[in-house]
């Protein structure tokens, strides 16, 4: 690492950015290294940084991908310049990316029974249909989902709520998350089962579940409910509640701030998508396919 990817890295710390975003800046900052002498700002010149930025953009990557770094680089020249290490503010010569968000088919109400129902048979059942049930009804990050501790439970009139701390929300911003009574019984029937004494709200045999843990679980009930295994992932079921949150009659403001968004912009491209599939399954009543299908 160089010494002011250190000391940038190092501020990124002390603006309390959590480990894995940390991780992504030095890995982001790392590939630039490569073209660009980034512990010799002086030798940055308009031509240099715009021929990075092209160089990035013909990078065979996902839109999302090259937007991650695009975003990353622009926050480290506004960085050096707001440090003095540059005179010009380099990240304004590079537009902000525009927010993307992976088009996904959502699944059908009868697509998520199946899930839920494939969590039978086996000694992990109880703990994978509350898994499941947690992450519809609130929906938490993923890394919020594994950061949640049984004594943040409180249980009133069957109902639970879960006050998710500060340091476990992704947006440093402590917030209550609520789950109905179907998912509430599915916690508490899976805590019946635990005889230990470990703080994590979910375990598995290594501890506490984490990260990729939760997709296994997810690829592997999908797979035995007859859904592609790929198709199923945390974050898919975060739209999820987002979309079914508003197809249900909720309230945009509301959701945003259970779901943890810190605007409008992200949470409306949640949304959208759930007014697509809702499209999508109106097509029944479009005209030519019931005109043709009654002659024929």
């Amino acid at each position: 690492m160089t010494p002011l990817l250190d000391t940038f890295l190092t501020a990124k710390r002390a603006d309390g950015l959590r480990r894995r975003t940390l991780d992504d800046y030095h890995r982001v900052l790392s590939r630039a290294m490569l073209q660009l002498d980034i512990n010799a700002p002086s030798t940055w010149t308009r031509e240099s940084i715009r021929a990075y930025i092209a160089d990035l953009r013909a990078q065979p990557w996902a839109p999302a991908t090259v937007a991650l770094h695009i975003r990353y680089l622009r926050a480290f020249l506004a960085w050096c310049c707001r440090e003095g290490y540059t005179a010009e503010d380099f990240s304004a010569l590079i537009p902000a990316p525009a927010r993307t968000i992976r088009e996904e088919v959502l699944l059908s109400q009868d697509e998520f029974a199946d899930l839920v129902r494939a969590c039978a048979g086996d000694r992990w059942a109880l703990r994978d249909r509350a898994v499941i049930l947690t992450l519809v009804d609130t929906g938490l990050r993923r890394s919020e989902f594994c950061a949640l501790r049984r004594d943040w439970i409180i249980v009133e009139d069957g109902t639970a709520s879960l006050l998710l701390p500060s340091r476990a929300s992704k947006t440093a911003q402590e917030r209550f998350v609520f789950l109905g009574r179907a998912t509430t019984r599915a916690v508490m029937a899976y805590l019946e089962t635990r005889d230990d004494e470990h703080p994590a709200l979910f375990i598995s045999e290594r501890g506490e579940l984490g990260g990729d843990g939760v997709y296994y679980l997810l690829r592997r009930r999908a797979e035995q409910a007859g859904l592609d295994p790929a198709r199923v992932h945390p974050h898919l079921l975060r739209k999820q509640f987002a979309s079914w949150w508003i197809e249900n009659g909720g309230d945009e403001q509301r959701l945003m701030h259970i779901g943890g968004w810190n605007g409008p912009e992200m949470l409306r491209v949640y949304v959208r998508l759930g007014a697509r599939q809702q499209l999508q399954q109106a097509r029944q009543y479009g005209p030519v396919d019931r005109i043709i299908e009654e002659q024929s």
